[in-house]
């Protein structure tokens, strides 16, 4: 692994602080974030990827969303992949999500996590309760802090799905399993090829043409909104898309 000492990072960021270069220390403390935060890998080092996607963000403004998602994807899958490993650290995340989507309040918040505080502690005899007694009707697929979003990214040019790439490499995003959190009816199973997985984990010169689509992919983005919630499936109008485009590839 190349990269910086966070140490040595830090000691940087105290010895302006003291020179009063708050400019600089306000980089350092950003790339810290970044190294830290948004991207760990290796403790106390903050790696080349990490630093690429500080001045990506720093110099071309771009936002480091896309990479968050496809690590934490990545993560997700990885863990899953080892003896189907628990992922501990997000049961936070996951109480929220079940509290925003399962329990409706009075003048419901526009934010999930004022959602959570307003929910009333519950113990093990109150879950069981309410988790046994749910039906189809009682989770709010499409939260009011869901309302008003933009128009969602569906299809890529070449790919049936969405490839993200990531600071250790791509995995897919499938938006027909989400379709109803993004406020669309689901109408029917997925096709099996367009739920397909897609993953990356090494950057080297063997990767570099899947690379190098992705990143032309990304020039080429479909955003859908009304399409979704018309009579027509849109997920399989993009799949017999993007099916009938690489078999005149092919060909």
């Amino acid at each position: 692994m190349v990269g910086l000492p966070r140490k040595s990072l830090e000691e940087n960021a105290e010895a302006l602080v003291d020179q009063g270069e708050w400019t600089s220390f306000i980089d350092i403390l950003a790339l810290l974030v970044f190294g830290t935060i948004l991207f760990p890998i290796v403790d106390g080092l903050v790696d080349l990827a990490m630093i690429d996607a500080f001045l990506a963000y720093h110099h071309s403004k771009e936002s480091p969303t896309i990479a968050v998602l496809a690590d934490a994807y990545d993560t997700f899958n990885l863990r899953c992949e080892r003896n189907g490993a628990r992922i501990v650290c997000c049961m936070p995340a996951l109480y929220v999500w079940l509290v925003s989507h399962v329990f409706c309040h009075e003048g419901r918040p526009a934010c999930p996590l004022q959602g959570d505080r307003m929910c009333a502690k519950k113990g093990k005899a109150n879950w069981e309760e309410v988790l046994a007694g749910m039906v189809g009707a009682s989770v709010s697929w499409f939260p009011r802090w869901k309302k008003g979003v933009a128009r969602v990214l569906y299809s890529w040019e070449g790919f049936p799905n969405v490839p993200l790439m990531g600071t250790r490499g791509c995995i897919n995003y499938n938006p027909m399993l989400a379709i109803r959190q993004l406020g669309c009816p689901m109408r029917g199973a997925p096709l099996e090829e367009i739920i397909v997985s897609f993953i990356t984990r090494v950057f080297n010169e063997g990767n570099a043409k899947i690379l190098q689509r992705i990143c032309k992919a990304w020039d080429i983005m479909e955003r859908k909104d009304k399409e979704l919630r018309g009579s027509s499936n849109g997920v399989i109008d993009s799949y017999h898309k993007w099916l009938k485009a690489r078999m005149q590839g092919i060909t």
